[in-house]
């Protein structure tokens, strides 16, 4: 079968998992762009702090050995212990997710770069299914840029022109599926990207549209999300949305800044 096909069927086979008991871990994803230290900070607390092990894939990166070196740097000088993961085939991705000294892990960050690479290499492995099984049972699990593409199980596939608002415009593929019910879109607001997420809602009005900005991260633990870093996250809501061809009324909009949030299961806002 070939991977984005199996990665399809993977990544609903995972929806159907997490929907069940609510994950014990936390999701730090964030929209690109320079984060800010906080942000980086509450993905090693939520990891657990000083002396956590973290795997760094840098495996969206062009650059994959420059773009570790930066994060082994920056989570040493937080107190974590940094492991670095760079699967460049399937079957290192196989074998990484066999190895027991991974499994201790207690975070997973993944950097930058293009997100098909990801779901290329590290989509239906072993090591997918590690990822999942340790954020099921407590580990964080971050990732910026192409690292917040892949953690809806439906994922944007990166392209310069986001001119059109229509149906069937922009494409899309199976991602990791660690936030069941949503579509991450990242770098939203700087480079307006509006219409691309707005395009799939009106073919995926089930899902809840998260926008998330550069500099900025949603912060989500047991359903609920929080807005960190210094700019912003639209969320776009399509429940009330009623589609005409390729038009659209009713839909929901909020824009969510540090310090506020949104249950992700009701898509009630929590103000500051």
């Amino acid at each position: 079968m070939h991977p984005s096909f199996a990665g399809l069927a993977f990544a609903v086979a995972s929806t159907l998992a997490l929907a069940g008991p609510t994950p014990k871990g936390t999701l730090v994803i964030a929209g690109g762009g320079k984060l800010p230290v906080s942000i980086e900070e509450a993905f090693v607390e939520a990891a657990g702090g000083k002396g956590a092990r973290i795997a760094i894939l840098p495996t969206a990166s062009e650059v994959p050995k420059e773009s570790a070196e930066g994060m082994v740097v920056r989570f040493q000088s937080m107190g974590a212990v940094p492991v670095v993961v760079n699967p460049r085939t399937r079957a290192e991705a196989e074998a990484w997710g066999s190895r027991e000294d991974l499994a201790t892990c207690t975070g997973f960050w993944f950097t930058g770069g293009d997100q098909n690479r990801i779901a290329d290499l590290v989509g239906d492995t072993s090591l997918h299914r590690l990822i999942l099984t340790s954020y099921q049972t407590g580990a964080a699990i971050g990732g910026t840029s192409a690292g917040a593409a892949i953690m809806s199980p439906l994922m944007l596939v990166g392209t310069d022109d986001v001119s059109d608002t229509a149906p069937g415009t922009y494409k899309t593929r199976a991602g990791l599926g660690l936030l069941p019910g949503c579509l991450v879109d990242q770098h939203f607001l700087r480079r307006s990207r509006h219409n691309r997420l707005l395009s799939l809602l009106m073919e995926h009005p089930e899902l809840l549209g998260l926008g998330i900005d550069e500099s900025t991260a949603l912060l989500v633990r047991g359903g609920q999300a929080l807005v960190v870093g210094d700019r912003a996250v639209l969320v776009f809501d399509p429940s009330g949305m009623v589609r005409s061809g390729d038009s659209f009324q009713d839909l929901r909009l909020h824009l969510l800044r540090p310090g506020q949030g949104i249950d992700l299961s009701t898509r009630q806002v929590h103000p500051r």
